[in-house]
């Protein structure tokens, strides 16, 4: 056997950087979820200032919400000025990452 005998070199080192790949791609999908998760609390808090321009009391713009952000979303709903201010916010569980909270606003001038 000759000592620069290369054989397996690669094997071993994809064994080495295995982990930090599942390591990335793990913390890819976590990102990537959690953008969904914006996307859609973004776009309740949208739904909800619309609802509330058209004149809809609050509790259907919170159904609105509901059906969009889910039931574990907060809600706040603010009048003053003309406009209303519509905040959702909402705790998302990340394996990897733990809890962040995400937040959407919107507002609308009331008619």
């Amino acid at each position: 056997m000759k000592l620069s005998d290369e054989r397996g070199s690669s094997t071993a080192e994809f064994a080495v950087l295995l982990p930090a790949v599942a390591l990335m791609l793990s913390l890819l999908l976590c990102f990537g979820a959690l953008g969904i998760q914006q996307i859609q609390v973004q776009q309740a808090a949208g739904a909800m200032a619309r609802e509330l321009a058209r004149g809809e009391d609050q509790a259907t713009a919170r159904a609105s919400g509901v059906r969009l952000a889910g039931n574990k979303a907060n809600f706040a709903i603010a009048n003053g000025g003309g406009y209303s201010k519509v905040t959702v916010r909402k705790s998302v569980q990340l394996p990897i990452v733990g809890s962040i909270q995400i937040r959407g606003e919107a507002s609308v001038a009331v008619e």
